[in-house]
């Protein structure tokens, strides 16, 4: 019987005394939990140190890359540690002979999947988060089952395979959870994971025929290079905000380059079983039903692609890039559906929290939203209940099957049907407000755990050199771009934002595509400051408008605030929107203080202007102040469709 992980975690909350619920390590170890086992204070090394009967050879497979140290020190460590018999099991299934007969290159991934650094996730709290990050950068996966034989006892898993045997051991620099089985650590990419699946095979099949399964095939830059004293993990270097009006820094926000670029990928797919309930099984019928909803929302490319299925435009190509994005996430990084952010800055009586990204379909775009209860859809239409188009569901990671999902470049997650970019969906659930997070808007911001993974750290910020940001550019060496860390206590939607800073800074960003043919406005969120710059802005280098100032004391937006009379706030609106600005959304800050509450959150409209589905745009920035201090914040980018801003009822403020 499965059940879902949140009943899991409240369970086991229920089950503890709140003391020992505590997820952050002192660096004075007096205030440290106890054990939930024993009374003793040690670090995550010491525990297992202490264990040798049952620790002695994942100790040994430890000390090979020098982790055990690392252990000793203070810091916020999860250790998943496999008992002896783990391990002695681990060899024989892999021919070694010792511990000792391990490769390096092995032994130095096996401890580095067994460890995730910078949390302390106990199980009552894994819940409430997004998954785990391992120090190989790859996503921990819990799932729950009950034991049926042992009056249902709660079982968890961790990555389908590994049970927790002896979980929530606080120890002095983090929690120690003691596991049956060493955790799967796949060098495989991701189309080889999903070959092994039997389960599915005619999406596997589809795969391989049209290409897709080459472009999912890459996962270093080994290119990319950086100096460690500045990767994450080191020892950072600052960039400065907080100016006065002469452009000197008064605050300086920690940075660090990622030490590493990846490429990474997902894929939502659906099961041989899902399509057979569409009259799909095999190969041949997919084909055509590719074919039937493609040639409909594509009619100008109809016949022309059929026999060549690598071409972009062939509708099986289509369709199974449309399942796959070029980042990767485990189920809650693509909208926020638990943790803080959802938790305390979304209002969503209002209105259910929604990200967007483009998928590797060409010119295409996908919807995820969530509704209270954590379910996500993927190209919903409506709020809650009251949805009009129903979507797909994501599922939950204990509702698939006992495959592995995650290897070292990407995962995949299931979907409950079919997943298509119809005529439909483009002309119909996507004909809406269009808001993009900054966070969302390169794939290196994502594959670098620059969004959601850092929550709540001291304000820190993630940067990215020039050449080595996805869908960005630095037009001069002086532009510095780098994506912040989410923060509850900032006034960024999501908590999160993009800077870009640096003396004269030009830079440009890509749009994400449009669904359909139509006139536009662009909008750019962004809070105003002393701090900030005045930028001329342009669309595919055609200037859009004056210079804008992202300055308090000369942004001139006409803000003023709502009173009780609704009539005067909407002349308020059209007063700001002759101006070229909108208060920001009231779905988003606190239930007493949305961010349509505040005067220097914003949004501002660049253009008003027709744009094509089948087109790149980018948005351009050039700082014409002089000062090397001074920054611009991109909080999100808005594409809304004039059947939305000017419907009779008028664009809602959400």
């Amino acid at each position: 019987m499965r059940i879902s992980m949140a009943g899991v975690f409240y369970m086991l909350l229920l089950s503890f005394s709140p003391v020992l619920l505590l997820t952050a390590c002192n660096e004075d170890d007096s205030d440290a939990p106890l054990n939930f086992y024993s009374s003793v204070r040690l670090t995550a090394a010491g525990f297992i140190e202490a264990d040798e009967a049952q620790f002695s050879d994942f100790k040994a497979i430890l000390e090979r890359g020098n982790y055990l140290s690392m252990l000793k020190t203070y810091g916020h460590y999860t250790v998943f540690a496999p008992t002896n018999d783990a391990i002695q099991t681990f060899l024989r299934e892999n021919g070694y002979a010792s511990i000792e007969a391990i490769p390096n290159d092995k032994c130095d991934t096996l401890a580095r999947t067994h460890i995730v650094q910078d949390k302390a996730y106990f199980t009552t709290d894994m819940g409430g988060e997004v998954a785990p990050v391992n120090m190989n950068d790859d996503y921990i996966q819990m799932t729950s089952d009950s034991d049926v034989v042992n009056n249902n006892a709660l079982l968890i898993f961790v990555n389908k395979n590994s049970r927790i045997i002896q979980k929530d051991d606080s120890v002095t620099n983090g929690v120690v959870h003691v596991i049956d089985h060493v955790i799967n650590a796949s060098n495989q990419f991701l189309p080889a994971l999903m070959e092994e699946n039997p389960n599915l095979s005619i999406f596997c099949q589809a795969l391989r025929l049209t290409g897709m399964a080459d472009s999912l095939s890459r996962y270093v830059d080994e290119t990319y290079t950086v100096d460690p004293d500045s990767a994450v993990g080191g020892k950072g270097f600052k960039v400065p905000y907080g100016t006065a009006n002469d452009g000197t820094a008064s605050k300086q926000c920690q940075t660090w380059y990622p030490d590493h670029r990846y490429f990474k990928f997902t894929a939502f797919v659906e099961t041989d079983s899902i399509y057979r309930l569409h009259g799909i099984n095999n190969l041949d019928d997919l084909k055509a039903y590719a074919k039937q909803v493609y040639d409909e929302s594509y009619p100008e490319d109809a016949g022309k692609y059929d026999d060549n299925f690598k071409d972009r435009r062939n509708p099986l190509n289509r369709f199974v890039s449309y399942h796959l994005i070029n980042r990767i996430g485990s189920r809650e990084y693509w909208v926020h559906c638990k943790g803080a952010i959802y938790e305390q800055k979304f209002l969503f009586n209002i209105f259910d929290p929604e990200d967007y990204f483009p998928t590797m379909a060409p010119h295409t775009i996908i919807r995820f939203c969530s509704n209270p209860g954590e379910q996500i859809y993927i190209n919903r239409k409506g709020v809650k209940s009251n949805a009009t188009v129903r979507g797909v569901r994501v599922m939950k990671d204990d509702e698939g099957d006992g495959y592995t999902q995650s290897c070292s470049n990407g995962m995949y997650h299931y979907i409950d049907d079919i997943l298509v970019y119809s005529a439909d969906v483009r002309n119909n659930v996507l004909n809406r407000r269009i808001r993009i997070d900054g966070s969302c808007l390169s794939p290196d911001f994502m594959n670098a755990r620059a969004r959601i993974y850092y929550m709540n750290k001291e304000e820190q910020m993630i940067g990215f050199k020039n050449g080595f940001l996805a869908d960005f550019k630095m037009h001069n060496s002086h532009t510095f771009i780098g994506c912040g860390n989410e923060q509850t206590g900032w006034r960024h939607y999501q908590g999160s934002g993009v800077c870009i800073t640096g003396e004269k800074f030009d830079a440009s960003v890509k749009l994400p595509p449009v669904p359909h043919d139509g006139t536009y406005e662009v909008r750019l969120g962004y809070s105003t400051g002393d701090d900030r710059g005045i930028a001329q802005v342009y669309l595919n280098n055609e200037p859009c408008g004056i210079p804008i100032s992202f300055r308090n004391f000369d942004s001139n937006t006409g803000w003023e605030p709502d009173t009780e009379d609704e009539e005067e706030n909407k002349a308020i609106d059209k007063a700001m929107r002759n101006r070229g600005f909108m208060k920001a959304m009231d779905s988003y800050g606190s239930s007493s203080e949305p961010f349509r509450t505040y005067s220097n959150d914003v949004r501002r409209i660049l253009v008003k202007q027709y744009l094509r589905a089948d087109q790149e745009y980018w948005l351009r920035f050039r700082q014409i102040l002089e000062g090397s201090t001074l920054y611009m914040s991109i909080d999100y980018i808005e594409l809304c469709p004039k059947d939305v801003y000017d419907s009779p009822e008028g664009e809602d403020r959400h």
